[in-house]
């Protein structure tokens, strides 16, 4: 049941969820206050997933992956911040302890994979070990976030490569079989469909939920929703017919709209106010009701730094026609 803000926590079935991007700082380059810490944010109820961007390097000093977290956890930026030895990975203990109150609070915590300066270096096999070991069940001498566990991996792949990424998904949800509780695996398109980048894996390997970013992309963004031309602008149209024509390995997946909180968190042509990204959601919620799975939005200094709050505003627009299906 999802009839009310953040009172069951999040229910992948709903047609109301909200995704916020956390971890980058970008709103500090238009001068707005600095991101919080991942903390400040669990007793948002405006906000079902937060996806921490990003682990930008597969394989860093030592075989290790390397993260980045701006202002929070950024050892490059902060001496003060520990790095296990031998590797330039990251011991954030602060967000292991805000990771669970979160998820305490009915969140879900992804992993955000990728970013536009991504170093796609390593091999599938390896590094989804590494994945599981480091910040799942698995074991590892190095835990980022000490003994807290993630919800799952995103997949922000936003060049081409030669890493495998079909095999990761594919390990990744054999991972997540052998768990104890329930993980997600979600991927980041551009959208344009299908996306150079991640159109293969959507296609091939069982994704839980597509963040499709209406943005930086020109034709499809959300700006062009509404006009004269459209559906064949902004074209969620195209991608519920893929979702309609079981182009995706899981024919369940959920679909949402993605946008930009703020005006210089993206290309300034895609960006759109709170009042027409709350209607857009309005109506595609409406119009879309089988494949339509709620909003993502870049990101959350942006978010919190607008006015009215951009995750918030969208997350009550939708709740008016909020559901929940059988679609899990």
């Amino acid at each position: 049941m999802c009839a009310a803000l953040g009172v069951m926590g999040f229910d992948i079935s709903c047609n109301s969820n909200m995704a916020v991007y956390w971890g980058q700082n970008s709103g500090a380059a238009g001068s707005l206050p600095y991101q919080q810490p991942l903390g400040a944010y669990c007793d948002d109820d405006s906000v079902d997933i937060i996806l921490l961007s990003f682990l930008y390097i597969l394989k860093g000093q030592g075989g290790y992956p390397v993260l980045n977290f701006a202002n929070i956890c950024d050892y490059t930026k902060n001496a003060s911040v520990p790095v296990f030895p031998g590797t330039e990975l990251m011991h954030c203990s602060d967000m292991g302890v805000d990771i669970k109150r979160c998820q305490e609070k009915g969140k879900i915590i992804l992993l955000s994979i990728g970013g536009a300066t991504a170093q796609l270096n390593s091999d599938a096999g390896t590094f989804s070990k590494q994945i599981w070991d480091l910040f799942m069940e698995g074991s590892s001498e190095f835990r980022p976030f000490d003994d807290a566990i993630i919800d799952g991996i995103d997949l922000d792949f936003e060049q081409q490569s030669q890493f495998d990424t079909i095999q990761f998904a594919n390990n990744m949800n054999n991972y997540f079989k052998s768990g104890t509780r329930k993980y997600y695996l979600t991927a980041a398109p551009q959208c344009p469909y299908p996306d150079a980048n991640l159109g293969n894996l959507l296609a091939q390997s069982h994704v839980d939920m597509a963040f499709i970013q209406f943005y930086n992309s020109g034709w499809c963004d959300n700006s062009k929703y509404g006009l004269p031309h459209w559906p064949e602008s902004m074209n969620y149209y195209m991608w519920d017919a893929a979702w309609r024509n079981n182009s995706f390995a899981n024919p369940n997946m959920r679909l949402y709209v993605g946008s930009t909180a703020g005006s210089s968190a993206g290309n300034p042509s895609s960006y759109v106010s709170p009042d027409f990204f709350a209607n857009e959601l309005k109506g595609l919620q409406k119009d879309y009701p089988d494949s339509f799975g709620g909003a993502m939005t870049w990101d959350m200094s942006w978010a919190y730094g607008s006015s009215p709050n951009y995750a918030t505003n969208a997350k009550q627009a939708m709740m008016a026609g909020s559901k929940c299906s059988v679609y899990a």
